[in-house]
């Protein structure tokens, strides 16, 4: 069975999965007000029963996410920035029919990173500086040490679910006239948390060395060993 959300591109995947991030705040009392500034375009201020506390929002198409760290794992860029993370994620990798989305505590979420960035620096792993580190939402294996830290969407209920129909008809709803490829700046606010967001980040990169148009420019992904 296809899968939708890969059949619908770049961009409007993210855009619906960013607005089922939206909608499950809303839904649980939330106002969301936009923080400007690139870079953090998609961080957001969100406010209920006089409380206000600004969040990162991230989607996962994997139900992987991440955050890049900096200064050799002391900082996470971003994450130390916000108080909490919402993460729009879908229910299956490989046939996503219904997005999930979770509320988790900026400090519940860096104690893991912490945890899978000393893990892997222990196994000798190659983590590098300012570059998405992942992190499984689902609980992992313990032994693995790119999956410590795992199990966030275990210890947290999804504060909401919306299926895939429901947010299309949303969607629907809305104007679209930006081109079909992400822009830099929305690559910015997606961030490397799938491989699909790092390829659209290296076609942006190809695009601006050689002055090719980005939508033009196709990336073959081959995983050997």
């Amino acid at each position: 069975m296809a899968n939708r959300l890969k059949g619908m591109g770049e961009t409007a995947s993210w855009r619906l999965m960013v607005g089922a991030a939206r909608m499950g705040a809303e839904k649980n009392g939330y106002t969301l007000v936009r923080q400007p500034g690139r870079g953090l375009s998609n961080v957001w201020r969100l406010e209920k029963d006089g409380r206000s506390q600004v969040a990162s929002i991230r989607t996962t198409r994997d139900r992987w996410v991440a955050f890049e760290p900096l200064a050799e794992g002391t900082k996470w860029k971003t994450l130390d920035d916000v108080e909490l993370v919402l993460v729009a994620a879908v229910d299956d990798r490989h046939d996503p029919q219904n997005i999930d989305i979770y509320l988790f505590p900026a400090d519940q979420v860096r104690q893991r990173f912490d945890a899978s960035y000393k893990a892997r620096i222990a196994a000798q792993h190659t983590v590098r500086e300012n570059y998405g580190m992942w992190v499984k939402l689902d609980a992992g294996d313990a032994t693995i040490p790119s999956q410590i830290g795992a199990g966030l969407a275990a210890e947290y209920s999804p504060i909401a679910r919306f299926s895939l129909d429901e947010l299309e008809r949303a969607a629907s709803d809305v104007p679209v006239s930006e081109p079909e490829d992400l822009t830099p700046e929305e690559v910015e606010e997606v961030g490397p948390s799938t491989v699909s967001a790092v390829l659209a980040w290296a076609r942006m990169q190809i695009a601006q060395l050689t002055g090719i148009e980005a939508r033009v420019i196709k990336l073959d992904l081959r995983i050997e060993g």
